[in-house]
């Protein structure tokens, strides 16, 4: 009897102590923030936030890029800006009539072509003619780099092609492209003159 009473009060004491190494290090592990990190966080982990997979700084939570983005060197997801993109016209609405009277003295459809260039260009590139109030197309486009796309206009106008003289569509048109148009990849312009809207393709080349 005597020996289990010492083997149970034996077990009591080693349980109150449990817990109480001296050498055992309860501090929670520190979070991942802007006090500790530099780069992004991911599942608490610092990274260095300069990666498609894991972008960002200051601590924030990590970013995956698009797929036509890199981790730019503000860390921030964005377009490559030394890659190269096409714009390419690709259809277009125009009105019935040119300020009140027909397009063509046969009372047909313009012959609806755009004139185009992209920053860097020195001579403008022109879609083929489409007979159409809807004219659409496929080739006649220009290319140029993202940051030249981001930082200076692309400039277009539209124009109805005639024996004689030709009848603009409208004036020379600037438009500014942002990022989240290379990530739409679509472009739908406002009216202007004769023209109710253009679309416009944004495209990354190989």
């Amino acid at each position: 009897m005597y020996r289990m009473a010492a083997v149970v009060a034996g077990l009591f004491l080693a349980g109150c102590g449990g817990g109480d190494d001296p050498g055992e290090d309860t501090t929670p592990p520190e979070k991942c923030s802007a006090s500790n990190c530099t780069g992004c966080c991911f599942n608490n982990t610092c990274q260095t936030g300069n990666t498609a997979s894991a972008c960002g700084k200051a601590g924030a939570t990590c970013a995956a890029c698009g797929t036509s983005q890199v981790c730019r060197t503000d860390q921030i997801c964005g377009v490559d800006p030394a890659g190269v993109w096409l714009v390419q016209p690709v259809s277009a609405q125009i009105t019935a009539g040119n300020n009140g009277t027909a397009w063509d003295a046969d009372n047909s459809p313009p012959d609806v072509f755009v004139e185009l260039a992209c920053p860097g260009m020195t001579v403008a590139s022109i879609t083929p003619e489409v007979q159409s109030y809807t004219p659409a197309w496929t080739t006649g486009g220009c290319t140029a780099t993202a940051g030249r796309l981001l930082a200076e206009p692309w400039r277009f106008r539209l124009w109805d092609s005639d024996l004689s003289s030709n009848d603009t569509i409208t004036g020379v048109l600037l438009f500014q492209f942002k990022e989240e148009h290379f990530t739409a990849g679509t472009v739908i312009l406002q009216p202007s003159g004769g023209m109710t809207s253009i679309t416009l393709k944004v495209q990354k080349q190989p």
